[in-house]
């Protein structure tokens, strides 16, 4: 008998995948453990394993392809061997994940419209209800003895109607992808569902909503993000406090040491580096910012996991320095640069994406004088590091030109008050200002 592959689900948010890049093709011999495919999940790339040894028999996912987790993508059995009816599977595998998601919901069979032939069991109180509510006894299935049709069954299947959706998840999908709204779809299922074969059919007819061609449908990667700022913006109470930095000193010390790094490292010194070695020294000076707000209260993380804010194709990942109050500027230095660079080729495991206890998000790059980033739960605080400018201060009564750069801390409400932000941020700038602090 063949074997699925499945689409996995890497991460309780992952909802789909997207088929990158196939490692074999139909008919292709493949042992059990080898790598088979490349998907990409809600934001990172991963491969995917075959679970058995055989030939390749049937892909069913094309590359750029978006699969729900769970979904069969492909057969591993014997050549010649038939494979399931593919359209079936993966409306049942959608009706199924739609329906699981709902507590005590009724389940049934998607086209069954004809009654179920010979006598129908069932107590007195469940023909009652449905005498009453004008619900078919053959469009239940019993939960009693010999299938016998209960009064909780009827109740079950009441709700199931009252809540079940007007189209399959996978049709609503496909509808979005095609821009078509659902509601202009007459379906063809269960009560005049809408199914993917009714979306399919109605993509092949002209209206005016295939005007619209611009429309670019939401990537995993997107809705991901959409979902966790919008969580973290709704939900927490935040407040911003924002402090200049003379970079002067670490600037001079940057020009110092840049030579050198490169030569032990291969890898360029830039200003996040000591931004990142500054807030670790600082968090560690001051536990209480680095800490979450859990469900017992408030919990102080023991290390110091910095997440760094990267820009990648589609979207933004978050990946995370673990440990980095222990780490040296050399140790740093490597590490922010391995890490970024897996980041923009999307070769980071889920691991690398989890795990942060504070975040730091630098678009000085681009010229950014000011922002207030948000939150990047469960961290409780993030600092926004903006561009370096030249500007005119005044020091010990003399105007002068200094690099001068903003760093924002927001913080959430709930967890950290104004006066400890205010000290670490304080701190903070002190051991930029002094960049020989950090190597004490």
């Amino acid at each position: 008998m063949a074997t699925e592959v499945i689409m996995p689900k890497a991460g309780m948010a992952m909802e789909e995948g997207t088929v990158i890049k196939w490692f074999k093709k139909e008919g292709d011999v493949i042992e059990g453990g080898e790598p088979l495919l490349e998907i990409l999940t809600d934001k990172v790339n991963m491969e995917v394993e075959a679970p058995t040894s055989g030939t390749l028999i049937k892909i069913l996912a094309d590359e750029g392809q978006v699969v729900p987790v769970i979904t069969p993508i492909a057969y591993i059995g014997q050549m010649g061997e038939i494979v399931p009816n593919h359209e079936e599977r993966v409306e049942k595998v959608e009706e199924n994940r739609g329906l699981s998601s709902q507590k005590n919901v009724y389940t049934h069979v998607e086209d069954i419209t004809q009654p179920v032939p010979g006598k129908i069991r069932a107590t007195p109180a469940a023909r009652r209800i449905c005498r009453k509510e004008g619900i078919e006894l053959s469009k239940i299935v019993g939960s009693g003895p010999k299938n016998r049709i209960q009064k909780m069954d009827v109740e079950s299947y009441k709700a199931a109607m009252t809540t079940s959706k007007k189209a399959s998840p996978l049709a609503e999908r496909l509808a979005k992808e095609k821009g078509i709204p659902i509601e202009e779809i007459s379906g063809s299922g269960y009560s005049g569902k809408v199914m993917k074969r009714d979306v399919i059919r109605a993509s092949d007819q002209p209206g005016d909503h295939l005007e619209n061609k611009n429309i670019m449908p939401l990537t995993p990667m997107r809705k991901v993000i959409g979902e966790r700022i919008s969580q973290s913006f709704f939900s927490a109470p935040t407040f911003t406090l924002n402090a200049e930095v003379d970079m002067g000193n670490i600037k001079a010390l940057r020009e110092e040491l840049k030579d050198h790094l490169w030569k032990q490292t291969g890898c360029k010194l830039t200003y996040t580096d000591f931004i990142v070695m500054a807030v670790s020294r600082g968090l560690k000076e001051h536990p209480f910012i680095n800490v979450s707000l859990v469900d017992q209260g408030i919990l102080v993380h023991p290390n110091v996991n910095i997440a760094l804010a990267v820009d990648v194709d589609g979207g933004l990942l978050v990946p995370v320095l673990r440990d980095v109050d222990r780490m040296s500027l050399k140790e740093i230095v490597i590490a922010t640069k391995d890490i970024a660079e897996r980041a923009k080729s999307m070769k980071l495991t889920p691991q690398e994406l989890n795990g942060s206890t504070f975040t730091i998000s630098n678009l000085g790059m681009y010229g950014i004088s000011h922002f207030n980033p948000i939150i990047n739960q469960p961290n409780s605080a993030i600092l926004g590091v903006s561009t370096i400018l030249d500007r005119m201060v005044v020091i010990k009564g003399e105007p002068q030109v200094r690099p001068m750069m903003n760093l924002s801390l927001t913080i959430d409400h709930r967890v950290i008050d104004g006066a400890p932000g205010a000290r670490f941020l304080r701190d903070t700038k002190q051991l930029l200002e002094n960049p020989m602090l950090l190597f004490i």
